[in-house]
């Protein structure tokens, strides 16, 4: 009997925004890294919101809401969180959950050169200095759907991190 590879995949959703219209939800399942470079792009686009992210091969967690499809059952959320997002050639990316490299969770940020005040992302604000290269958003993300870890090609700060000098 033969056995078919597993694909691993992250699932990204997004938002469009055409004018005259309402938000659209747009979800994709990337399984390459030329789809992942191709959904930074798409971001990238004025009329595409931020991303959330979730990786497949990563546990789900229970809620503690009853799941009204399965009696006895609750309700399973991811057990992580990544946002990204990408404004003109520049982006970020928050990481919150267990990230692979340590028993505590963490909520981490991308760290760059730029800008020098917090940023609104999704529905997230990240801290300062939290944008780095659109190459280097899908370099992480590749890593990720790779790895189901927290990236770490990228530097990475905590929600109040020091000033950069």
């Amino acid at each position: 009997m033969r056995r078919e590879a597993r694909v691993v995949t992250l699932q990204a959703q997004c938002w469009v925004h055409d004018a005259g219209q309402p938000p659209v939800e747009k979800v994709a399942e990337l399984a390459t890294s030329e789809e992942v470079r191709a959904f930074v792009t798409t971001l990238a686009d004025e009329t595409v919101s931020d991303a959330i992210l979730t990786h497949f091969s990563r546990p789900r967690v229970d809620t503690g809401i009853p799941d009204d499809d399965a009696p006895r059952g609750y309700l399973t959320m991811p057990d992580h969180s990544v946002i990204v997002g990408i404004h003109g050639d520049r982006g970020a990316l928050s990481y919150r959950g267990n990230d692979g490299r340590g028993s505590d969770p963490v909520h981490l940020y991308s760290r760059g050169d730029g800008p020098d005040q917090p940023v609104l992302y999704e529905t997230d604000e990240f801290p300062p200095h939290c944008e780095v290269p659109i190459e280097a958003v899908a370099d992480a993300l590749i890593e990720f759907l790779d790895t189901a870890k927290r990236p770490l090609n990228l530097a990475w700060q905590p929600e109040s991190a020091p000033a950069a000098g």
